[in-house]
């Protein structure tokens, strides 16, 4: 049959008439549905290829039956999203021909898998994991392609990129106790927040005390909330408590303000009445007064690391676990200084 031009105003009608189906049938395969013949579902498809009913890209998607989007699962559930981690994952795959759809809400089992056999995205990197996160599980076991950003307590079979959060926290102590620091806290979310596990805020404390046993120092961990108010009360509560703290390790946004609140209503001063090491972003570590001492969380190496993980399993349909850990890097700033009395 001679190829037809297309028609300014041809619709799925004209597609549904041209190929002696229902306009029923021509909108479920346009929207990829499985339960169509497959005898009819080609018909169709070569009725629009004769037509050019469906743009380029929309056509590419029906005859790959891909959808060209990489999904970003991040629930909301600790932190706001990362954009910089977000943005960089998104650049990583754009070459590739893919976009990224960012999921923000919670998903239950149904709706995950749903995701995928509905073919609304390719593959998904998977963020916010918790030590027994149930999303990777149910991917790995059903053969759909993904990557966490973190990583679990069993990481068996999975693929992840992830920060070493313990060597970081470790590093951060080993500076401080080079300073002289012999009373050194940390102050971080609760790693159970609403009846799950968070794995930063694990692997930090697993870190802190593996640090303190190293060094012969007493533990002080001061677990808090996920709002600045609730990290200023847990700040306060460590400086009642520990009244010889001289340096404090806070490696999470939210406490780094609930920290400076309470420093500045005790009327203390940084370094010099506390030494303070963050984990933040270049920039607000050096717009800080005193600019911070911090770990840096390499979110565009991490998004990066991600894409190119996920986008080697879509090429390659390869079920194999790829695991990459990235270490940070600790930069010396005016928040940390000897104590003032380096013999305490």
């Amino acid at each position: 049959m001679a190829a037809r031009r297309r028609d300014s105003k041809t619709t799925i009608v004209d597609i549904a008439a041209a190929s002696g189906v229902s306009i029923t049938t021509v909108s479920r395969i346009l929207n990829n549905k499985p339960d169509v013949a497959e005898d009819t579902r080609q018909r169709v498809l070569r009725v629009m290829d004769e037509i050019g009913f469906a743009p380029q890209s929309a056509w590419r998607q029906i005859r790959s039956g891909r959808s060209g989007l990489i999904g970003v699962h991040e629930p909301q559930d600790f932190n706001p999203p990362n954009l910089q981690l977000i943005m960089s994952a998104a650049l990583g795959v754009e070459d590739a021909g893919y976009s990224i759809n960012i999921i923000t809400r919670k998903l239950s089992d149904a709706e995950l898998l749903g995701i995928f056999r509905s073919r609304e995205v390719d593959g998904i990197i998977l963020s916010e994991i918790l030590t027994y996160d149930r999303r990777p599980e149910l991917l790995r076991d059903h053969g759909y392609p993904f990557v966490m950003i973190g990583h679990r307590l069993d990481n068996a079979g999975l693929s992840f990129v992830d920060i070493d959060t313990e060597h970081a926290i470790e590093m951060a102590i080993d500076h401080l106790v080079g300073l002289g620091h012999r009373s050194i806290a940390l102050l971080i979310f609760n790693p159970v927040i609403r009846g799950r596990q968070y794995g930063f805020s694990t692997w930090a404390l697993s870190g802190y005390e593996h640090a303190c046993q190293r060094h012969g120092l007493e533990h002080m961990p001061c677990l808090g909330g996920l709002t600045i108010e609730e990290m200023s009360v847990a700040a306060r509560r460590m400086l009642d408590e520990y009244p010889e703290v001289t340096a404090v390790v806070v490696p999470q946004e939210v406490a780094v303000v609930g920290l400076l609140r309470a420093v500045q209503e005790r009327g203390l001063r940084i370094p010099d009445d506390l030494s303070v090491v963050s984990m933040l972003g270049e920039m607000p570590s050096q717009l800080a007064t005193p600019p911070f001492t911090s770990i840096a969380f390499p979110a565009e190496e991490m998004g990066s690391a991600a894409a190119r993980m996920l986008l080697d399993r879509l090429a390659n349909g390869g079920s194999s676990a790829e695991q990459a850990w990235i270490k940070s890097a600790l930069t010396v700033r005016g928040s940390t200084a000897a104590p003032r009395n380096a013999n305490t």
